[in-house]
């Protein structure tokens, strides 16, 4: 963008500045809202005039796979995104190229295209050098400084780059153990706890300590952060009016003395809100909370380090005594330059949150260079480093503060909170003046961040100003300068000019308008509190508190995870169990880590740390601004384009932390009206994605795709497309799943879910966070792993915590659904951005797999020694539910035991390992997960390329010791078998699958598909004693006696690659000869299914389906197929030929489709639509109203002959690429598709019907012998025009040049042939009577065309969709002709036809209109009516058949039949090809409705209104 010659909108007259001084604010916003989005969708119309697809809402798979739109459910949203938010897009999420200090350099981004509006923006290495006024580094800290930068930089070389694990595991270091004990000291609480984001600060530990049956009262105007955070607590939510002390007595008095009890109640409020930047009335709200016995939750993000004398925040600033103050909670984004964010409060509170919350328990913690930059910041902060510039800092600030905030005042902009708030928000009102400030602030070097809908009120968009200690008084004095030639340009000074003070809309008006009712509220209060409070002391004895639970209680007794249940009153912190937080950590303790999440072992890697390092001295530790606001710099933009490029997807979106990763990405694209069908094993992160969705949701077993097509089954005869129900299904559906389930190891059978969701129309949400660069040849997740094309996934989600060596997480998909994240994504606008420097580690690791794929063949062989040695007994007690080719091996007891004697057992073994020096710890499972959804407890070890065989060797020597001494004998003869060769046998009483995750009295899911035969097991044993074997599709039948031989092979598919194996060792005593002791066997090879893969365990028989002929034909079938071959082979040479010469010579006289110029793109859309069938379908039967004999009606008939006869050729020569979008045609009626084969219907109709109306008006006189052959000429000059344009617009429209030169052929032809025979067809449309020779040939060609229409097969016997598309086309145009026809005979017409027609101009546009208007309406009605009433019918008589005959013909005569497959298979068989009947005589009612009304109905009524109008047609 131009920003030098920039024009401000509100300067034009519509969008006039100085509006509000007339209409008052609240209608000149509003005003100018609705010029705004007439302005938006003028140029979203424009840009489809010229084919420009809007990209932020551009969906390529759900427009490919015939999906709901993302948009369903969230109209608002994309409104807003197409139209509203493209006009300032420029002013957010500027890319920074350098540190974020008091000055930075802004890159300048320019649009991709200047085709048309709304451009995609694209960053150029130009710069400018900007004031930085929208960063929250306020004391300075953030960028490069002297006295964090070179300790930063020093920890990065010194330590790993991230921990690699959990606080809540071994991920708990001595520099978090320093930062929290350093934090808690500076506040002044017994203890605190760190976490690693500082929005999931929030997010994460509201529900650790809030649950069912407690009350939060929150301030209305708290960050989203805490919104969320009190949504997945599942506490009732009360929002008191903001900083309203009245009001949030009157919530407390309700709660204290109402008919509703609460466990306890929570009141959060903010220290300062960074949208009004005013202070908390703190004091107050302590003092009301003291005497209801409510607890406290004060979010000092923007107000620890920024206020009070020492930085200690608002308790300083407001003379609170942190004591009285529950619980503290603040970020470490802003004042000290890093991330994160802490909690603090009494020991048994900060112990509750150790253990429950996810930021503890499910996401990395705190990286050691980001510790370092916290405690250096605090030391210099308080004084420890012994100079007093953190004194000075305080001191510089809050003057700067002062200074900045009344030049604002001065200058009579309306400036919004309170001193010392280093957060000023000046008031805009209207929505032109936020791209317009921003822009000319920009031009004027100043970086400044606009805010407006939905984070702000719609009529209150307003400017953001942070003021840094780093700022200078000088330019600060300029600053104020530049914003007051800006505020007068655009006229924002409205305490000089005030509004219309007879209209409302002033935020200042509203604000003393609050006020008098915060003070009436207060009056009321105070008068009930005496009534409430002698109400609440009858409830309980002693003080109020008394009667609530503690703050580490959720309501009812609580059982710690890691031993029995204990009271709720009590301390629970039994971490040291676990090795979470040892006393004393300390750095490489542990010889092998296997509970490490460095997968390809790079946290310690030299030559990523140089490259942290470097990027630390470039551009300091942490960004200080959410990725909106100034806080994107160059790793963030490159990050995401290395994950795009690896996962070959369009678009990737990074997230600050990977426990809010998915759990942003799930609400920000579901609603709640949505369904998800989820996997009952998913984590937390997962799980809390759905509860903030509010979806309707579905679980299916763990792994178990069969049990998933069960739950889509279920869905399809609740929305009706196996119901009686014709309505297409309105909600979206999704599926979630994980790729490799942390908690398990198990493998999302991949290949059967995509099918599944690719079949019923769902969208996939799947998780990569653990397969995401450890699995696949070179790392690319699950997709690679199973051969599955990413682009079949429509969001792919991970965290970059593991195999990325980092922190954070990422989305990738489509544009649409990247972009859309971009400003509905919670974790990604609401939080700080990522550390650069962390940015730079993950781009480093993704490069790093590409470029050395030995790096996951290590972790892989790892990982595979791991499961390997779980699963022979080398580890005695202990298995694992790991699926082949998972980077995680959970190992899990062998033999259950109660939940305590298991923690106590897997805990003890740990613990001695770890003083053996092995790194393993208990899989931390938090508490909070639903037991239907928690994972079996298990020690915790991940595959890594940094172990080496003499590691895992002595690790696993390690553990079978220390299990030795410590299970119990019984569990380790589980594990173990002394007996030769059967070693494993033993086991078969401990199936490791019997431990995955089913809801209780449901027995253990079969594994349901491997995606393909490498993947499944090597051998098998089949119940009646067939041999099935994988590794070269062979097997041989072992016959079995009894009754196991009756088995339904049905039944046997898709057992568990670990039973299998058992299976085989029980019988040959050594797995590892057994594949050879099988090869020898039998060498017959497996014959390949219709799908291409192997049957796996199918029995051989004598005599099967496949001896029986699989086709029949004649020779007369054989002859007619070999020419059609010759002639469909043809006409593919000629498609690749034309289509590629055709299109250069367009480009050379410049009519190519993808010509920029105006003219050329409107030539294209407007030829386009009038070759279309919608413009036929609006202007032929406009033809016949207008002129009403019997050539307008045969000009009707032979489009539709034409078109059919088209659709006829094109489905016969159809291929798999002839249709762009594939469609389930179970969905019901036709979906409007594009077929692109031979011929171009609309150039049969192009070239047939302008010259058909032509030989009607001239008839077949040589030109040489009419009266006029010059105006002749020019009219046929202007058909060949027409076919000229229509021709062209099908190519732009994708049709090959062949298609189209075929289309102008066949309409020749076929007007030649109906030439000769015009009168007769003419007389056949004026007889009396439809029994004519003519209505029986109609009749017969119609029945000929259906009934021996060619319909192309794919290699799997299936009918091609768009032969199937084109078939259903030609019958319904077909059946609309016979109709219209008969339509047309059955019409008796006035005894005396006028001839008089319009002779002016004026006539004919009146006459049109009329007709048009009047014949639409009546049509379109009448169709609309008799399908209303004909789906009514059929949906009554399919109710019937579904409730009484399918019961009795399907169910009752099976009941005695074996199988619960054909039991389930009933409740769906027969309906669907019932309902796609039902559908069909739906459509029919239509096509035959339209077809009489249009020849007869509207015809008969502008006969009957004839005489009432002046006007003779």
């Amino acid at each position: 963008m131009d920003y030098d010659a920039y024009v401000p909108d509100s300067s034009r007259w519509a969008k006039s500045g100085l509006a509000y001084r007339v209409l008052g604010h609240d209608a000149a916003t509003y005003y100018q809202y609705a010029i705004y989005v007439a302005e938006g969708l003028g140029k979203n119309s424009f840009n489809a005039l010229r084919g420009i697809k809007d990209w932020r809402t551009d969906d390529q798979n759900g427009e490919q796979n015939d999906l709901p739109a993302l948009s369903k459910g969230k109209l608002k949203d994309f409104f807003y995104i197409r139209n509203l938010y493209g006009n300032i897009e420029d002013v957010f999420n500027r890319p920074v190229y350098s540190s974020p200090e008091d000055w930075i350099d802004v890159a300048i981004r320019e649009p991709e295209s200047e085709r048309g509006y709304f451009s995609k923006l694209v960053t150029t290495p130009q710069s400018r050098r900007c004031l930085n006024l929208g960063s929250y580094n306020y004391l300075g800290f953030g960028g490069l400084n002297t006295h964090c930068t070179p300790l930063v930089a020093k920890s990065v070389m010194d330590y790993p780059v991230t921990s690699a694990g959990s606080a809540a595991e071994l991920g708990y270091n001595p520099l978090i153990k320093e930062v929290e004990e350093t934090t808690a000291k500076y506040v002044g609480k017994e203890a605190a706890v760190v976490v690693g984001m500082g929005f999931a600060t929030n997010s994460t530990v509201i529900p650790a300590i809030c649950g069912k049956g407690d009350l939060i009262v929150s301030d209305a105007l708290n960050h989203n952060s805490i919104v969320e955070g009190a949504r997945l607590s599942g506490a009732k939510v009360r929002a008191f009016k903001h900083n309203c002390v009245g009001d949030l007595e009157l919530i407390l008095q309700d709660a204290v003395a109402g008919k509703q009890r609460y466990n306890k109640i929570l009141v959060i409020i903010e220290g300062i809100y960074s949208m009004e930047g005013e202070l908390c009335c703190l004091p107050e709200i302590v003092e009301v909370c003291k005497l209801y016995g409510a607890y406290v939750w004060l979010d000092e993000a923007h107000s620890i380090g920024a206020v009070g004398p020492t930085g200690r925040g608002v308790c300083e600033e407001l003379g609170v005594d942190p004591k009285d103050v529950d619980i503290m909670m603040g970020t470490f984004t802003k004042s000290f330059g890093a991330a994160g964010g802490y909690v603090a409060s009494d020991y048994e509170t900060v112990a509750r949150i150790r253990q429950y919350a996810a930021g503890c328990t499910d996401a990395c913690s705190m990286p050691p260079a980001v510790c370092t930059q916290i405690l250096s910041s605090l030391r210099v902060i308080s004084g420890e480093d012994g100079t007093d510039i953190g004194a000075k800092k305080l001191r510089q600030l809050r003057e700067n503060s002062k200074f900045f905030r009344e030049g604002l005042e001065a200058l009579g902009l309306e400036v919004l909170g309170h001193h010392p708030s280093p957060v000023m928000p000046v008031m805009l009102y209207q929505p032109y003046k936020i791209g317009d400030f921003s822009r000319l602030a920009f031009n004027r070097k100043l970086a400044v961040v606009v805010v407006g809908a939905p984070a702000t009120p719609v009529n209150y968009p307003r400017i953001r100003f942070c003021v840094s200690a780093a700022h200078s008084r000088e330019d600060l004095a300029d600053a104020l300068a530049a914003i007051s030639d800006i505020a007068d340009e655009l006229s924002i000074k409205f305490k000089v000019a005030p509004p219309n003070a007879w209209c409302p809309g002033s935020i200042h008006d509203k604000e003393e308008k609050e006020k008098q009712l915060s003070i009436k509220r207060v009056a009321k209060a105070r008068a009930a509190r005496s009534a409430a409070l002698d109400s609440a002391s009858k409830l309980a004895s002693g003080t109020n508190r008394a009667r609530f639970a503690p703050l580490h209680s959720v309501g009812q007794p609580l059982g710690d995870d890691i031993g029995p249940p204990r009271s709720s009153s009590g301390p629970i912190d039994a971490y040291k169990l676990s090795g979470v937080t040892e006393k004393q950590p300390k750095w490489n303790q542990y010889k092998i880590m296997l509970s490490s999440s460095d997968v390809l072992g790079l946290t310690n890697d030299p030559v990523m740390k140089e490259a942290c390092a470097a990027t630390v001295e470039k551009l300091g530790l942490g960004s200080c601004s959410p990725r909106g606001f100034y806080g994107t710099f160059p790793p963030h933009m490159d990050l995401e384009r290395t994950i795009a490029d690896f996962l070959g997807v369009q678009e990737a979106v990074l997230y600050s932390y990977g426990a809010c990763t998915v759990s942003s990405v799930i609400p920000a694209l579901g609603h709640r009206s949505d369904v998800a069908v989820v996997d009952r094993g998913v984590g937390y992160g997962v799980l809390a994605g759905l509860r903030l969705s509010k979806m309707d949701v579905r679980w299916y077993n763990h792994c178990d795709a069969a049990d998933c097509a069960r739950v889509f089954a279920q869905l399809e005869t609740e929305d009706g497309v196996h119901s009686a129900r014709l309505a297409r299904p309105g909600r979206r559906r999704w599926l979630i799943t994980e790729g490799c389930f942390q908690g398990t190891g198990r493998l999302a059978p991949l290949p059967d879910l995509v099918a599944l969701k690719d079949k019923h129309h769902a969208r996939m949400i799947m998780d990569e966070s653990v397969s995401f660069g450890a699995m696949g040849e070179s790392g690319r997740g699950l997709t690679e792993h199973f051969g599955v094309n990413p682009k079949s996934i429509d969001v792919i989600s991970a965290s970059l915590e593991n195999a990325g060596a980092s922190v954070g997480g990422f989305c990738a998909g489509d544009t649409g659904v990247v972009a859309y994240q971009r400003l509905m994504g919670a974790g990604y606008v609401f939080s700080a951005s990522l550390p650069p420097y962390l940015a730079t580690a993950a781009a480093h690791a993704i490069r790093r797999v590409s470029a050395e794929p030995r790096l996951v063949e290590r972790a892989q062989a790892s990982a595979a020694a791991l499961r390997d040695a779980a699963l022979s007994g080398r580890v005695p007690g202990f298995t694992t539910d790991a699926d082949a080719g998972s980077p995680i091996v959970p190992l899990r007891l062998a033999v259950g035991a109660s939940v305590a004697d298991e923690n106590a057992l897997l805990a003890d073994v740990a613990a001695r390992a770890r003083r053996r020096g092995i790194g393993v710890c208990v899989a931390r499972v938090n508490p909070l997960v639903p037991p239907d959804n928690a994972p079996p407890r298990a020690l915790r070890c991940f595959g890594s390329a940094a172990h080496s065989r003499e590691d895992l060797a002595a690790a696993f020597q390690v553990l079978a010791e220390e299990s030795a001494k410590v299970l119990p004998s019984h569990a380790l003869s589980a594990g173990v078998d002394a007996s030769p060769g059967a070693k494993n046998k033993a086991r078969l009483g401990a199936d490791p699958g019997s431990m995955v995750m089913n809801p209780p009295g449901q027995v253990p899911p079969k594994s349901g598909g491997y995606g393909s035969p490498k993947n499944a097991p090597g051998a098998k044993i089949n119940l009646d004693g067939t041999i099935s074997l994988n590794k070269d599709s062979v097997r041989r039948d072992i016959f079995a006696k009894g009754d196991e031989a009756k088995a339904s092979a049905g039944k046997r598919n898709g057992l568990h690659n670990r039973s299998a194996s058992w299976s085989v060792n029980s019988m040959n005593g050594n797995s590892d000869n057994a594949p050879e002791m099988f090869e020898a066997l039998s060498p017959v090879k497996e014959s390949p299914m219709a799908n291409g893969s192997a049957s796996i365990g199918a029995p051989r028989r004598m005599f099967s389906d496949h001896d029986s002929p699989q086709s029949l034909s004649v020779p007369l079938l054989v002859v007619l197929l070999y020419w059609h071959n010759i002639f469909r082979r043809y006409i593919l040479n000629q498609i690749d030929i034309t289509t590629h010469m055709v299109p250069r010579w367009l480009a050379r006289i410049g009519l190519h489709p993808t010509e920029s110029r105006g003219p050329v793109r409107f030539f294209y859309c407007a030829a386009g639509y009038i070759g279309s069938r919608n413009f036929h379908s609006m202007a032929l039967p406009l033809l016949v109203w207008t002129y009403d004999c019997g050539f307008t009606r045969l000009v009707m008939v032979f489009y539709c002959m034409t078109s059919g006869v088209g659709c006829l050729l094109k489905g016969a020569l159809a291929t798999n690429t002839s249709s762009s979008r594939p469609a389930n045609s179970s969905l019901g009626s036709l979906m409007p598709h594009r077929v692109h084969a031979w011929p171009s219907v609309a150039g049969c109709n192009a070239t047939a019907l302008p010259f058909l109306i032509l030989r009607w008006r001239h008839g077949d006189v040589w030109l040489w012998d009419m009266e006029e052959p010059k105006a002749v000429a020019r009219e046929y000059a202007a058909a060949f025009a027409y076919m000229f344009a229509i021709s062209l617009a099908r190519m732009g429209n994708g049709d090959s040049p062949a298609n189209v030169q075929g289309g102008v052929v066949v309409g020749a032809i076929m007007l030649r042939v109906l030439l000769p025979h015009i009168d007769w067809c003419i007389g056949g449309l004026e007889a009396s009577t439809v029994f004519t020779a003519q209505g029986f040939a109609l009749v017969g060609m119609v029945l000929a065309a259906i009934l021996l229409f060619p319909m192309p097969l794919n290699a799997r016997g299936e009918i091609l969709y768009a032969s199937s598309t084109c078939y259903r086309r030609m019958w319904r145009t077909f059946f609309y002709m016979l109709f219209f026809a008969a339509g047309s005979v059955w019409r008796e017409g006035p005894a005396t036809r006028a001839t008089e027609l319009p002779t002016t101009p004026a006539g004919w546009a009146g006459v049109l209109a009329a007709k048009f208007f009047v014949g639409h309406v009546i049509s379109q009605f009448s169709v609309w009516a008799i399908s209303y009433v004909a789906q009514l019918f059929v949906e009554c008589w399919l109710r019937a058949y579904v409730k009484y005959f399918k019961p009795w013909s399907v169910g009752e005569h099976r009941r005695g039949k074996e199988g619960g497959e054909e039991e389930g298979e009933s409740k769906t068989y027969g309906t669907t090809h019932m309902r796609l009947v039902a559908i069909t005589v739906v459509e029919l009612a239509q096509d035959i409705t339209g077809a009489l009304v249009t020849a007869h109905g509207v015809p008969r009524l502008f006969d009957t209104l004839r005489p009432y109008t002046s006007l003779r047609i």
